[in-house]
């Protein structure tokens, strides 16, 4: 059962009784409501107003226990988690990039629900708040989602920010999860290529989370180009639709797989840095795909041919036990990138068909000596792009002697 009556005082409170003095006495609400007979009557016309809003938030509280609406969760009320979830939400933070830390509250961690599989598999949901609003879950993968996430509306998107849609898959296990914000939802669909449309069952859960959460197991025939998933949309009472996601389905071109659009017939390096090398080769779709190498293994590989390129310069660091490299896709116009370090060294990389390498000798691993900035120029001497690393990153540059960053957890400084 829930308490309903935190519920119905907090929005009380937010309509502003007649009396200012009596907001948030509990006996006064139930006297406005004709519930108890106050020392001195109220006028007619204010009880029945009170009791109807008491009515209405009365029925908005029930509405899920008989059946008029989504599944309701009162987070405080679920199941603490054990103390190996709790330290799986503990280091999610930890060794985090500079304003990348989701300050989770790992203690609070709750179990929201268990879906059950066709395969007999359980999979618990996991969350827990953060500091900033916001929450982390544990679902098979795994995140954290900001309180006011700012997420750009890609082609076909809508209101994205608002609705969350994850994609899962381990040993032939397909699952799509996620939650959604918006508390004016009253259906979330999952939409097919062959026209199917299936509805998403919705649990909510509420404050500090205020979210309601879905999963739903692709079957083998819904893996299948012709009847996958296409969109997920959510629904107000009225049909009208509040978000809708597309982009996270679209099937990714053709042309962004090497295995698939290159003549590797006719791969060759073009570059090559201490144990790093690039090679490319030519793309049936127009441009080269690429293959970024350690010790002659592949550890990155991908097409761009220039005409979906939309940045001048796009790299950044690869590293790994005893490398840390920095490397680079540039436009056409780009004719240097010079790499500025803590200790005032600079080197300049000359582009070798649109990319440029550079394995990090070991004295620019320590701090006060790393790299902090690449800028990319023009032929005119004009900076057209550049890029900014934090030097305090841990885990960036191998070392000997690993130090603990929290929660357990270890890693070079």
């Amino acid at each position: 059962m829930l308490d309903v009556e935190p519920l119905i005082l907090d929005e009380l409170k937010r309509l502003s009784p007649y009396e200012p003095e009596l907001a948030g006495d509990w006996q006064t609400v139930l006297a406005r409501a004709g519930a108890i007979r106050p020392d001195r009557r109220l006028p007619r016309k204010h009880a029945l107003w009170v009791a109807a809003a008491v009515l209405v938030l009365l029925i908005a509280v029930a509405a899920p226990a008989l059946g008029l609406g989504p599944p309701f969760l009162d987070f405080f009320s679920a199941k603490h988690a054990p103390k190996r979830v709790v330290h799986q939400f503990a280091i999610m933070g930890v060794g985090a990039p500079r304003g990348m830390n989701p300050h989770v509250i790992p203690g609070q961690t709750r179990l929201v629900t268990t879906y059950h599989l066709r395969n007999g598999k359980r999979m618990p949901l996991w969350v827990a708040p953060t500091r900033g609003g916001g929450f982390c879950y544990v679902l098979g993968g795994g995140g954290c989602v900001a309180r006011h996430a700012r997420i750009s509306d890609r082609n076909g998107d809508l209101n994205m920010s608002q609705l969350d849609v994850a994609r899962f898959s381990n040993r032939g296990l397909r699952t799509i999860e996620g939650s959604v914000a918006n508390e004016q939802t009253a259906k979330l669909e999952l939409r097919f290529a062959d026209g199917r449309q299936v509805t998403l069952p919705l649990l909510w859960v509420s404050p500090p989370i205020n979210r309601g959460f879905y999963l739903y197991q692709l079957t083998d025939a819904e893996r299948q180009p012709s009847h996958r998933p296409t969109e997920i949309v959510a629904l107000d009472q009225k049909g009208q639709v509040l978000a809708r996601v597309r982009s996270i389905f679209r099937l990714p071109p053709s042309w962004s797989n090497p295995n698939r659009v290159s003549n590797r017939a006719d791969r060759h390096v073009i570059l090559r840095s201490g144990p790093l090398s690039i090679a490319i080769a030519p793309s049936r779709t127009g441009g080269n795909c690429s293959w970024l190498q350690y010790r002659g293994k592949t550890i990155g590989s991908g097409c761009a041919p220039p005409r979906f390129q939309t940045e001048p310069m796009e790299g950044g660091f690869s590293h790994g036990k005893g490398f840390t490299g920095f490397d680079a896709q540039l436009k056409p116009n780009v004719t240097r990138v010079v790499l500025h370090f803590q200790d005032g060294t600079r080197l300049t990389l000359q582009p070798v068909d649109g990319h440029v390498l550079y394995n990090i000798p070991k004295t620019h691993w320590p701090r006060q000596h790393r790299l902090v900035e690449a800028d990319a120029y023009d032929a005119n001497g004009h900076k057209v792009a550049s890029q900014k690393f934090d030097p305090h990153q841990i885990g960036l540059y191998d070392c000997k002697k690993t130090i603990a960053i929290g929660a357990g957890q270890r890693a070079c400084p």
